[in-house]
């Protein structure tokens, strides 16, 4: 009996990540054909302070007009009057529009993901259900933050193939997970790696369902209560060992306890 739970288990984790991989993969953009000059990486990156300074300026002024004219409306001209820099200043750094909105949707996304990792650190060898509630919080926090520039930076997802930013930052944060679960007081793991990448997966839509749904402060509130019960519960079901809530056995990622 409880092989056959732990293969229905088995087949049910793997269906859920050929499911997220098939989702951040599988849609394609027009943009993706166009030529190597549209491209989507910066010029150079800032090295001194005043230039640090100068992109800083640029990132604000880009979420600003797009706030107050749209994406569609959005041009390199109001970005850089915006800011108070020469449209040729502007292009010293980033080749087109498209280059530009990339790389600030990438700073959010990097922002969101750097809180996240931290507060999992802070909680290496803490039980399960306060994981949880301190890595929901972390991530919700830091969405909220500045909840219109969540909000609008949303827009340009197919402009600048956020999907494969949001990737690479999910598998940044997964590994903060998996290290932090791997120390949990009160459960192990077999198959940390993968709880772990669905666990990440599982916040994103919530989190931008209710950014998007302008929910206020009580709102949010609830949307961290509701991740954390969620995630406890998926942790609970995914454990392979309950041990009791002493901190004497911690998970090693392999189902064993380290000592």
């Amino acid at each position: 009996m409880a092989d056959s739970i732990s293969a229905m288990r088995s087949g049910y984790l793997n269906l859920c990540m050929k499911a997220i991989v098939a989702e951040t993969t599988s849609r394609e953009y027009s943009h993706m054909k166009r030529t190597r000059a549209d491209s989507l990486s910066p010029r150079k990156q800032p090295r001194q302070r005043r230039s640090r300074v100068t992109i800083d300026t640029i990132f604000e002024a880009t979420i600003q007009v797009l706030l107050a004219n749209g994406l569609d409306n959005i041009t390199t001209i109001q970005i850089a009057a915006r800011a108070g820099v020469s449209v040729g200043s502007l292009y010293q750094y980033f080749p087109n529009k498209r280059a530009l909105l990339a790389a600030v949707v990438g700073r959010h996304v990097g922002d969101v993901v750097d809180a996240t990792i931290a507060a999992c650190a802070s909680v290496h060898g803490k039980s399960v259900a306060e994981m949880c509630a301190t890595m929901m919080h972390a991530f919700v926090a830091a969405k909220i933050r500045r909840p219109d520039v969540s909000r609008a930076l949303y827009l340009p997802t197919a402009m600048v193939n956020a999907d494969a930013i949001v990737k690479q930052e999910s598998a940044r944060c997964a590994r903060a997970v998996h290290d932090m679960l791997i120390t949990a007081s009160d459960a192990t793991f077999a198959q940390a790696q993968e709880v772990s990448a669905v666990l990440v997966a599982s916040i994103v839509g919530p989190t931008r369902a209710a950014i998007e749904g302008q929910g206020d402060r009580d709102a949010f509130e609830r949307l961290k209560h509701h991740l954390t019960a969620l995630g406890v519960g998926y942790l609970k079901e995914m454990a392979t060992t309950a041990t009791a809530n002493s901190g004497d056995g911690r998970s090693t990622g392999n189902g064993q306890a380290a000592h």
